[in-house]
Parts: structure tokens; sequence; C-alpha cells
């Protein structure tokens, strides 16, 4: 069966040499409780983060980029936090602290803004911030207030607010604030609005060559998760999972490997969740999704080469029959997944079966 993905990838590595140079991209990420909801198959995060990994994979290599998010399963309203400060040639490191991300907790837009104001603004060049949530302010903050005094201080920016299934009175709050940073609001009704939008907030990296709006990519996923009729084909797989105990601690040792066509850097990522939470009436597809908010464990391993081998390291789960997967990311340019692991279950108690493959 052919999976079609449509999804509209910049290809900025054409941009021509007049784009601003150093521009500085601010992105905050509203990573609340609310973003862990379905949203035409996939939650409202899984979205996100691909579409931006997507955008950042394209910016030029000299770009400035910073990341601010807020919840991430900090409880309360004091939850913003500076997960990347703005660094020139930033992206692929931003990429990486995405997909840490996991949504948990409340909206605190005023204090996030604070953040961003304190850490990331300058009256010296203009910053562009990328904001995208799914819902307002929910901690009594005044955000507002906080663009004022922006303004005031002399902070250079332009704020764009892309809000995600959001009812008219919210639309209209989130309206309000892009107004007042001088940028634009963009409504997100189905995934495919994020490519609109992103087109538009990036349109002046794009030249007559990068213009068309979307791409049709048939990909045919194997058997054992591998990626055909793209560049860069991979495989990885849990090797086996083996029990530990280090005098009080006790855990188990995840090992896999992987092999690709090139020679490049490559992504690993560790995912540990409960196996109820994956029983599903539909198949679950073979390249993505993690529903993040049902995840006990999220680990990452950076590789370079064709082939190679690692482990994670994970506590003793309680409660709750696990099970895990591996993922492998092509990290060249656009960061794009290439293969996907069988999962395999983690027992409360080891079995025999444990060093299988």
């Amino acid at each position: 069966m052919v999976l079609v993905i449509s999804s509209f990838i910049f290809t900025f590595q054409t941009i021509l040499s007049q784009s601003s140079p150093n521009k500085r991209y601010v992105f905050i990420l509203d990573a609340s409780g609310s973003m862990s909801e379905k949203w035409d198959g996939k939650t409202r995060m899984a979205v996100a983060k691909e579409k931006l990994i997507q955008v950042l994979g394209g910016l030029p290599k000299d770009a400035s980029v910073g990341l601010v998010a807020y919840g991430n399963r900090i409880a309360g309203c004091q939850s913003a936090r500076l997960y990347h400060p703005i660094q020139r040639g930033g992206a692929s490191v931003v990429s990486q602290k995405l997909t840490t991300i996991v949504p948990a907790g409340s909206t605190p837009i005023a204090q996030t803004l604070q953040v961003v104001g304190e850490y990331l603004l300058n009256d010296q060049v203009e910053t562009e911030i990328i904001f995208i949530s799914d819902g307002v302010e929910s901690c009594e903050g005044d955000p507002k207030s906080v663009l004022y005094n922006w303004r005031q201080s002399g902070k250079k920016f332009r704020l764009q607010i892309l809000g995600i299934d959001i009812d008219p009175k919210g639309e209209e709050d989130l309206k309000r604030l892009s107004i007042l940073g001088e940028g634009n609001y963009f409504p997100l009704k189905t995934p495919g609005d994020y490519d609109k939008s992103f087109q538009k907030i990036f349109s002046h990296l794009q030249t007559p060559e990068t213009k068309s709006d979307f791409t049709n990519i048939p990909i045919t996923p194997s058997n054992d998760g591998s990626i055909g009729n793209t560049p860069n084909v991979g495989k990885i797989q849990i090797v086996n999972i083996l029990p530990y105990e280090d005098g009080s601690e006790n855990g188990y040792i995840v090992n896999y490997e992987y092999s690709a066509n090139d020679p490049t850097e490559y992504m690993i990522q560790f995912y540990l969740y409960p196996a109820e939470e994956k029983h599903r009436s539909f198949p679950i597809p073979p390249l993505r999704e993690r529903r993040m908010g049902d995840l006990v464990s999220h680990r990452i391993e950076w590789k370079r080469g064709k082939e190679g081998k690692g482990h994670f390291v994970i506590p003793f789960p309680p409660g709750k029959r696990m099970k895990s997967s591996v993922e492998l990311w092509d990290m060249t340019t656009v960061p794009k997944i290439i293969a996907l692991s069988d999962e395999k279950p983690i027992h409360e108690k080891v079995s025999s079966d444990r060093n299988d493959k």
C-alpha cells in the first residue's frame, strides 16, 4: 500500500544571497495538555513538531534561532522555559529540543512572552517570533501589556501567531496580539493550513524556483519499517532488552542497531509507553506517530555513519506493562524519519525471552 504524504517542504538551500543576513527567529510552542488531543488522526503536538522541523531544516545556515515553550509536564502557571537561546546556526539543535517536549500543563502566554522579551529580544535587530498555540491565556496574565512594554522599551520584533482550531472568541484575542506585534494571525483548521501559513511567513526566503506550494511524495513502507523511494533508506531494530542492577537502582538496557545508505548524521529516538495505551481499532501508521502524551520516557542519541549501534538505560518502569520502539532520523538538510523499529515489550519481571530479537 502506498502512503502518500502531502506536505509543503521549504527547499531553502537555493535561497538567493540577497536574503536578510543572519535573520533572527524565535519559535514559541504551546506544550499545554490540550496539545495532546487528536487532530485529523494525529495529536496536535505531533503535527506541530513535524511542521516545525521541516521549517527549521530549510532555514539559512546562518539564521539565528531560539526556542521557548510552556507546559511540557510542568504544572501551574510558571512553566515558560527558554529551551534554546538565540544562536547562529542553531536550527538543528532546536529541532532536537522539539522532540523532547511533551504536552501537559496550562497556558501562561503573558509569562512566556516575558521570558522571550528578557532573554531573546534586543533593540538592534528585528526578531521574527513564530508562536503556535491551541488556546488563549489561562493564567490571568496580560499578554497585550507585555507587548506594549516591549514597544515602549525599543524592542524590535514581529509576532506571527498560528492558532490551532481556536474558537471565535479566542481567535479575536490572538488576532489582537498579532496586530500589537505588527504581525499576522493564521487560523489552522486543518494540518494543511500550516503549509500555507509558513509559506506566507517565510515568503522573504523563497525564490521563484522554490514557490511550488505542495509536493505529493509516494512512500512505500516495507514490513521491517524501512522506507523505499527516498534518497536515503534505513533500518533500525531493538536487538535486546536486558535487566540491570546497580546498588539500589535497577532497570533495563535497551540495545539497538541501525543501518542506512548514506554516511551522514543520524538521530536515534527511543520511546517508552504503556502497552495498553496502544490498543486501537485502527493500525498504527508504519511512520509515525508516537502519542507524545502517552510517553513514560523519551531519549535521544546522535550517531554518524552508515551503520552503528548503541543503547539506552532506563529505570524500572513501575506499575504498567510497557512497550518500546526506536526511530531513525536522517538529519541531512530537512530532518526526516527514515525507519521505525518493531515495538518490543518491557515486562515488570525479568523473563527468559527478553534477550530474543
